[in-house]
């Protein structure tokens, strides 16, 4: 059975933020909310702290708030893991807390490799 996620979207409310909510609510166990850009920083932070979400998403391109958004949410947030979606060139960033016990040099390998 697939672990249960909680996911957060901040996004523009078109086509394809729809679609996305659609993708990633289709997934066994995960439940998405979506908070619309157009309500602001406020609104996207209040959604954080009453839901504790495990991965907060962004729209890049539909961005109202700081340019270091993603870096600020991991900072005030450190549980979370936020991931900034950039529709317009397909990439994503991902930023998150993890910490790993280097056990042996190739674990520094495994990290770079992203197996760990």
């Amino acid at each position: 059975m697939a672990k249960s996620k909680l996911i957060v979207i901040w996004d523009g409310e078109d086509i394809l933020s729809s679609y996305i909510k659609s993708f990633l609510a289709a997934q066994e166990g995960w439940q998405v909310v979506s908070i619309a850009n157009k309500d602001g920083l406020v609104a996207l932070k209040l959604a954080v702290e009453t839901t504790q979400p495990d991965i907060v998403i962004i729209h890049q391109g539909y961005q109202n708030g700081p340019p270091n958004l993603p870096m600020q949410l991991l900072q005030d947030y450190p549980a979370i893991k936020v991931i900034a979606i950039n529709l317009e060139n397909n990439l994503m960033e991902i930023y998150s807390h993890q910490k790993i016990l280097a056990k042996q040099a190739s674990d520094l390998i495994a990290v770079i490799e992203n197996e760990h």
